[in-house]
């Protein structure tokens, strides 16, 4: 988040809590705890305090840890694949391996 983006958020705020005063020091603490969040993800949680609470939104609540990426669905794809091969090759060694003894 830019820090005009979070004047933005601050400008929100102080119009839905006029009686309410945000200091320059509570609102640079705020900013340095509110960086790494996405704009509009923390400015989605801003509207829905809005909408349910008469009281200022504290840091806590406004905060959202970025989502990291993973590869679980390209891992859990590869297994897959890996799978069909390892059956694949099983059922095609039962027709070419001789049968236990006794089995004969």
């Amino acid at each position: 988040m830019t820090f005009g983006e979070f004047r933005e958020l601050v400008k929100m705020i102080k119009g839905a809590y006029p009686q309410r005063l945000l200091s320059r020091e509570t609102a640079m603490i705020w900013y340095r705890h509110l960086e790494n969040c996405d704009y509009h993800l923390v400015k989605r949680r801003v509207d829905a305090h809005i909408k349910v609470s008469q009281y200022m939104p504290t840091i806590s609540e406004l905060y959202e840890q970025s989502v990291e990426e993973t590869t679980i669905l390209q891992t859990m794809e590869a297994w897959e694949k890996e799978g069909a091969i390892r059956i694949e090759n099983e059922r095609r060694n039962e027709w070419t391996r001789p049968a236990p003894p006794w089995a004969r």
